[in-house]
């Protein structure tokens, strides 16, 4: 039952951030034009990507008849995965020069929000 509510969450975590991703994207194209809503896009597709190795990372058969200890390690693992996926990412586009910094973190602060969105307040 846990497990299934687990990757329900998941589900609704990844699907709140492209929505609030593609959100950010269309006040992007509208006030600044293309170049914003690509950068815009890849701040949200960092997130998106990093929420996916976390979904992989500690998804239900990597936790089940696992002791206690284990399931924490596991969720460690993925969360660090999850951020460096995202850094890696952001970082990766900042520095191609390529991209508009303050489309692409706020783009990438507003699907994190996603995530306490979805945990504190939807469930």
């Amino acid at each position: 039952m846990l497990i299934d509510s687990l990757s329900s969450l998941y589900r609704k975590v990844i699907s709140v951030q492209a929505i609030l991703g593609a959100v950010v994207v269309l006040f992007a194209i509208l006030s600044d034009g293309n170049l914003a809503a690509l950068s815009a896009s890849v701040g949200a597709l960092s997130v998106i990507a990093g929420s996916l190795a976390y979904a992989v990372l500690a998804r239900k058969s990597k936790v089940s008849a696992v002791s206690a200890g284990q399931v924490v390690r596991r969720h460690a693992l993925a969360e660090v995965a999850k951020w460096m996926v995202v850094l890696v990412v952001i970082f990766a586009a900042l520095s191609s020069g390529l991209f508009m910094a303050t489309w692409l973190i706020a783009a990438m602060c507003v699907a994190l929000l996603g995530h306490w969105l979805v945990f504190l307040i939807i469930r």
